[in-house]
């Protein structure tokens, strides 16, 4: 029994590894393709990307691992059927029982992992993540001023400056017209300027000395103006931020006990708690998704009657698509109060572990292993 499960492990294992490391490639192009205003833009550097890869890294692991392990199985254990292995395996007297054993306990060591990382290192990534492409972001407006060019990337803000010295030096003769208020909107002029960013990175910090500001009111004809000797304004990106910095996500950036805390503050201000709490729960079923594969997809795998990798790869693709609808199908159920969170959280999986207990119960009992 030993040898056999070594056998079956390696079989699991290595196509594991190899789609593991597809479908990591795969979320990484797709992301990096969504932000390449971001990512491509005139202050990125290598060390940018390299931070990028290692905070994204247990987020698309915990994304890849369930559809990677499905794969693993299906297309592992059927090359066995293809090559009458089963079918030897069967004439020694192995049962599908047997065969279950070694990717269900793939499946729960798996479900460990992604259990500690979603509890860890995913949420800090995406923090760090969510931190990075936002200075990425405030690199590249600091970068894009050239000049005596008018520049317009900023809501509502346009900035000008007569000469920009080179790698950060600062701006000479700067113009920056501020129509944020449209009932009253600034009009700044300066003899020097510079840019940085604030402490949390939510905003751009502009520097300005030796100048004025003009202010309008557009319901009248009046005006002031104010001499200064050093101002700073802050440029708030939040709306910006949100829609060129695409990999924000709030709750996913939430330790299960911050999670939890979110939701006590939230009942104690007596808002709902509600998306906290399945916010939590929907985490930890897609973290026991691999239990769930192993008991469905072991029995389809050694139950099939016509061998093929097609098919491996329909059926792998229609089970993750169905799984990952009813998830968020009792997921919108759990937010809206139809159904307690726990439930709605683990029902996808219950339900693949009762098809897949029914489909290896009707394997066992026609005593076809190929």
């Amino acid at each position: 029994m030993k040898l056999l499960a070594r056998y079956l492990l390696k079989e699991l294992l290595v196509p594991l590894g190899v789609w593991v490391a597809f479908m990591f490639l795969l979320l990484f192009v797709m992301q990096f393709l969504r932000g390449t205003d971001v990512l491509l833009g005139s202050a990125v550097t290598l060390g940018d990307l390299g931070r990028l890869i290692a905070y994204l890294a247990p987020h698309f692991l915990v994304m890849a691992l369930p559809i990677a392990f499905l794969l693993a199985i299906l297309l592992g254990l059927g090359r066995l059927g293809e090559d009458r292995e089963l079918t030897s395996l069967q004439a020694l007297g192995i049962s599908p029982l047997q065969l279950l054993a070694a990717p269900l306990g793939v499946g729960i060591a798996l479900s460990a992992f992604m259990v500690l990382l979603t509890s860890t290192v995913e949420p800090w990534g995406l923090t760090g993540v969510k931190d990075l492409v936002g200075e990425v972001i405030q690199k590249n407006v600091a970068g894009d001023v050239k000049s005596g060019v008018f520049y317009e990337d900023l809501s509502d803000l346009t900035l000008y400056a007569q000469k920009v010295a080179p790698k950060g030096g600062g701006w000479t003769n700067v113009l920056l017209h501020d129509d944020r208020d449209p009932s009253s909107p600034l009009l700044v002029l300066a003899h020097k300027g510079s840019v940085g960013t604030s402490e949390r990175g939510e905003a751009l910090r502009i520097e300005l000395r030796e100048g004025e500001v003009h202010r309008a009111n557009r319901s009248s004809v009046d005006a002031s103006v104010v001499a200064f000797e050093k101002a700073e304004i802050n440029v708030g990106l939040g709306g910006s931020l949100s829609r060129r910095n695409r990999f924000r996500s709030p709750k996913e950036e939430l330790t299960p006990v911050e999670l939890i805390a979110a939701a006590k503050d939230a009942e104690e201000r007596r808002e709902d708690a509600r998306p906290f709490l399945m916010a939590l729960h929907s985490r930890m079923g897609n973290a026991v998704a691999p239990v769930a594969f192993a008991l469905l997809g072991t029995p389809l795998a050694i139950g099939r009657r016509q061998a093929g990798r097609a098919w491996g790869y329909l059926l792998t693709l229609g089970g993750y698509v169905l799984y990952y609808l009813l998830s968020r199908a009792f997921e919108q159920m759990g937010q809206k109060g139809q159904m307690p969170v726990f439930v709605a959280g683990q029902l996808a999986n219950v339900l693949f572990m009762a098809v897949g207990a029914f489909a290896l119960y009707r394997v066992t009992r026609s005593g076809t292993v190929r």
